[in-house]
């Protein structure tokens, strides 16, 4: 007897909305929502804290002007990883004040002065940062901003944990008294800490470690600002899962109060979330392409139009993402492997969680070639991360819905031509005859 179940509601809009925006711009394209950002904005804004709160965009998660402007708008700040975030987000018209830069890049010491001398937060996050830092702004008086890895990390898997011995991010917690040398001998003072322990991470390992970055915060007298990182849990099929922010930051707030009853120091908290921001406000939208099989004992696939270059995930990470087949009802009685079109073995949609080598199934109603896809929770880490180009597919478009529940187009579909524009051709280099490589070819094998 077949078991039916229920297909995972739609997180904004409906399913006629989102075939018409199929038919009127083509597949694959990135729907966004921005209620859907708003809100997340506002419940991160909220986060319980003692005394006082910035709230920085993780803007790596999904770097379109378009999101970064509604995120300004709401009052939260930006946490760049590269030189290019910064100048990307400047270009959005990110006031640069509000940019923190917390990069794995050790920039030369002439782009360091450049960012810092438009007001740019530089967090040094290795010695080497440091010393490049100091020794440009010996004896200004400048306040230093560092990461530390304060020993321990937890992610939703090993590629996701960003803490602990096996993590190149930020300085060991170890080196905390040559941090302090450092500033001493260039009479700078380290007002700023930074730690990050992994996206998707354990909550009370999470905590754990928010716990040690105190620890860490009373060797270091002049800290004010404590960044306690991002990487907030949000499962997408199983909501339940994830963080409640109020819970979570509650404790952390006490934490905070109790320092200051020992210490005096009023920390102010900063966090960086990019998944909870953006990951459930976006959805991948597709059409079946293809519907094949394995025999009666293998599996059903379904080919989308869509592929690891528009999303990445499931593939790098083994993730889960919620899939709805539009316009078929809501009960599921038909099980799928959902694949993508690209020449790749990995490009899958479905595959066990956290298991990227293995294939798993959905349960969808009966599909058919030409009925449209949604893949859910695609907003964070999917474009921005994807295989962008490979076997030579054009970027997708991108539609934002307004909160008037109009639409706008925000990413214009990649022209084919523009893949290979920047090439450069042959022609203008010598020519070297197929004579001359078999004569060279020839020498080389006889010495």
């Amino acid at each position: 007897m077949t078991t039916h179940h229920k297909q995972h509601s739609l997180s904004f809009s409906n399913d006629s909305q989102i075939v018409e925006l199929a038919k009127k711009y083509g597949t694959p394209l990135l729907v966004h929502d921005e209620d859907s950002y708003c809100r997340y904005a506002k419940s991160a804004l909220s986060t319980p804290n003692a005394f006082g709160l910035t709230v920085r965009y993780a803007m790596k998660a999904n770097s379109h002007r378009a999101i970064l402007h509604i995120f300004d708008g709401m009052g939260i700040f930006v946490d760049a990883s590269s030189y290019y975030e910064v100048k990307r987000a400047i270009a959005a018209g990110i006031t640069p004040e509000k940019i923190k830069l917390t990069s794995q890049e050790t920039l030369s010491p002439e782009l360091v002065a450049e960012l810092v001398s438009l007001g740019i937060v530089y967090n040094c996050t290795s010695l080497t940062q440091l010393r490049i830092f100091a020794d440009l702004f010996s004896g200004s008086e400048k306040s230093i901003s560092v990461r530390i890895n304060p020993g321990l990390g937890s992610g939703h898997n090993n590629r996701t944990n960003t803490a602990g011995p096996a993590a190149s991010f930020g300085i060991w917690h170890d080196y905390v008294p040559e941090v302090l040398d450092i500033a001493k001998q260039h009479s700078l003072k380290v007002t700023q800490i930074h730690t990050h322990v992994g996206s998707g991470s354990d909550w009370k390992i999470w905590q754990k470690a928010s716990n040690l970055t105190l620890d860490i915060v009373r060797q270091l007298p002049d800290v004010e600002i404590v960044n306690l990182g991002g990487g907030f849990k949000i499962d997408r099929v199983n909501p339940r899962n994830s963080i409640d922010i109020q819970s979570v930051f509650q404790v952390i707030k006490e934490s905070f109060e109790k320092l200051f009853e020992e210490t005096g120091r009023k920390l102010h908290l900063e966090i960086e979330p990019g998944t909870y921001l953006a990951a459930n406000s976006c959805l991948l939208l597709s059409r079946v392409i293809d519907i094949v099989d394995t025999g009666r004992h293998g599996h059903r696939f379904i080919k989308l139009d869509a592929s690891m270059t528009e999303l990445l995930r499931p593939m790098i990470y083994g993730a889960k993402h919620p899939i709805r087949l539009l316009g078929k009802g809501e009960d599921t009685t038909e099980n799928y492997v959902v694949v993508g079109n690209c020449c790749e073995s990995g490009d899958i949609f479905t595959p066990k969680e956290s298991n990227p080598d293995e294939i798993d199934s959905v349960q969808l109603p009966k599909a058919e070639i030409g009925d449209y896809i949604v893949v859910m929770g695609s907003g964070a880490y999917g474009i921005s991360m994807s295989a962008k180009n490979y076997n030579s597919h054009p970027i997708c478009a991108e539609v934002m819905l307004r909160s008037d529940r109009s639409h706008v187009l925000i990413t214009q579909r990649q022209r084919l031509e523009e893949i290979w524009e920047r090439e450069l051709p042959l022609e203008s280099l010598p020519k070297t005859s197929q004579e001359e490589f078999h004569r060279r070819d020839a020498k080389a094998q006889n010495q």
